[in-house]
C-alpha cells in the first residue's frame, strides 16, 4: 500500500519537479548569456539594462523618504519598488512643465507622494498636492463581489487607520492637502481648477473610474496620469473599467513591465 502511495505521489510530483528544474536551467542559461540581473524585485527581473539612476543620491533620499513612511509594506523583504518610483518621478517631473496642481488618489502613509515631495522639494513649488484617501484601508462598500476576498485580505495584512501618521509625514510640506473620505464623495469638496499630475492607486475599480471621470476634464494638455495597478493581473477589474473609459475618450494607455499604466493627455 505504501509503495502504491509513493508511486502515485511520484507521478503527480514529477511534472512539477521537471518544470522547476527546467526553470532553474533557464535561469542559469540566462545568467550565463546576460550576466547578473540588473534589477530584481516587485515581480520584475531585468538584464543588461542601465540602472545607474538607482544609485543617484537624490533618488535614494527620495526613495527612503517614501519607504520610511510607516506603511506595513515596508517590512516586506526584497520588495524593491525602485523602478515603479522611477516612473512616478519621471511623470512628476514631466508634470512640472505644465500648469496645474498635483493629485494622488490612494495615499495611505504616502510612499509614492512622499517620494515626489522629497525629490521635487515640493514645498518650494507654487502649486498644491491634493491627497485623497480613506486613510483606513480599502472601503468594503465599494468592492465588487469578485474583488472582495483579495481586497479584504489586503486590508487585514497591510492597511490600518493611518491618518495621524500621514499628517505627520506631510507636515514638512504645507502645500500638501490631505482629504479624508471616500472617492468620489470627497472630490467635489476641494476646488481644483487644473491638474498636471494624477496618481491613481486605490486597488478597486469603482473609485478609480470615478476619479478618472472627475479629473480628466481638469487635466491639462501634457498632464500625466500614473495608474499603479493597471497592468497587474490580480487587478483585472480596474484595467477593464479604465479601458472602457479610455475607449470612450479616445485615450492611449502605455502599459509598463512595472505593472503601471501611463496616460499623457494630448
Amino acid at each position: 500500500m505504501i509503495r502504491s502511495i509513493v508511486r502515485r505521489l511520484r507521478k503527480k510530483l514529477r511534472p512539477l519537479l521537471l518544470r522547476a528544474a527546467g526553470e532553474d536551467i533557464d535561469f542559469i542559461a540566462r545568467q550565463k548569456q546576460w550576466g547578473t540581473p540588473s534589477f530584481e524585485g516587485d515581480a520584475l527581473r531585468t538584464y543588461c539594462k542601465n540602472t545607474s539612476w538607482m544609485q543617484e543620491p537624490r533618488f535614494r533620499e527620495a526613495y527612503e523618504a517614501g519607504f520610511n513612511s510607516g506603511h506595513r509594506y515596508s517590512h516586506l523583504p526584497d520588495l524593491h519598488l525602485e523602478w515603479r518610483i522611477h516612473i512616478i518621478l519621471w511623470a512628476a517631473q514631466q508634470a512640472l512643465k505644465h500648469e496645474g496642481d498635483f493629485v494622488e488618489c490612494g495615499v495611505n502613509t504616502g510612499i509614492f507622494s512622499l517620494t515626489v515631495c522629497k525629490y521635487l522639494d515640493f514645498s518650494k513649488l507654487p502649486r498644491n498636492f491634493y491627497l485623497f484617501d480613506t486613510f483606513a484601508g480599502i472601503p468594503e462598500s465599494q468592492m465588487s463581489d469578485t474583488e472582495r476576498p483579495k481586497r479584504l485580505k489586503e486590508n487585514r495584512d497591510f492597511y490600518q487607520d493611518c491618518f495621524a501618521t500621514a499628517q505627520a509625514n506631510f507636515a514638512p510640506w504645507p502645500n500638501t492637502k490631505l482629504v479624508r473620505g471616500l472617492v468620489p464623495d470627497t472630490l467635489t469638496t476641494v476646488d481644483i481648477q487644473k491638474v498636471a499630475y494624477l496618481s491613481i492607486d486605490m486597488n478597486i475599480a469603482k473609485p478609480e473610474r470615478d476619479a478618472l471621470e472627475h479629473f480628466w476634464p481638469k487635466l491639462v494638455s501634457g498632464g500625466v496620469i500614473v495608474l499603479d495597478d493597471y497592468g497587474w493581473l490580480n487587478y483585472a477589474e480596474q484595467k477593464a473599467t479604465i479601458d472602457e473609459f479610455a475607449k470612450a475618450n479616445d485615450i492611449n494607455i502605455c502599459i509598463l513591465p512595472t505593472g503601471q499604466g501611463i496616460i499623457v493627455k494630448p
